[in-house]
């Protein structure tokens, strides 16, 4: 099957059927860029302006794609390094990674690095796609260029990259169609199969 199916296999998540794939994934990035607003996209296609900060909250969606009955588990974590414990734990049990930062803050970008950094330090090379948020927003604020990012992701990193707007609902199922392509699975995951409705978040919170 696909590396992501035979790693499942490997740490005993793999379901009774050889179809079913239990796959986890870790969203990460600074406070405030969007992380919560993309999975709540992705998901729920809802999108939320006013800002609430997360702990950790796990959801969870089930497809059927090309035969091969897919549970993803999508973990929302804190912005802030508050919970080192809690992110360790985090990179070490998922399976793939979304690193977000916003266009619109060049800080963010260096949050990303680092997350990126501690990733590779203990897992070694996974899959990976960097996401530049907040796409929608025209400012006259310096904003990173998104070529150069693009290039340092796609070339230097050997990650995928998606520019997005989890406002305006741009490119965000595309966020998730990079990760499984680079997870050697199929990128048939559409608009359409998002119609089946999701589990309501499990939140873990202090």
């Amino acid at each position: 099957l696909s590396d992501m199916a035979s790693n499942r296999q490997r740490s005993g998540s793999q379901g009774a059927a050889s179809n079913d794939v239990h796959y986890r994934i870790v969203v990460l990035g600074a406070a405030g860029v969007g992380k919560s607003s993309i999975i709540s996209q992705f998901l729920y296609e809802r999108f939320n302006s006013e800002y609430k900060e997360t702990v950790e909250e796990l959801h969870r969606g089930q497809y059927n794609i090309g035969g091969i009955r897919l549970t993803l588990d999508i973990l929302d974590t804190a912005g802030h390094r508050e919970f080192p414990a809690m992110r360790k734990l985090a990179i070490t049990t998922s399976d793939a990674f979304v690193l977000v930062y916003a266009v619109t803050d060049m800080t963010s970008f260096d949050e990303v690095q680092k997350l990126r950094e501690e990733i590779i330090s203990q897992r070694g090379k996974v899959p990976i796609v960097i996401v530049g948020n907040k796409a929608d927003i025209n400012t006259d604020m310096p904003t990173i260029d998104t070529e150069t990012i693009e290039s340092i992701a796609c070339v230097d990193w050997e990650s995928g990259f998606v520019q997005a707007s989890a406002k305006e609902n741009t490119n965000i199922v595309g966020i998730f169609q990079e990760l499984l392509r680079l997870s050697k699975f199929s990128n048939s995951l559409s608009p359409d199969l998002i119609r089946r409705r999701m589990s309501m978040p499990v939140s873990f919170s202090s």
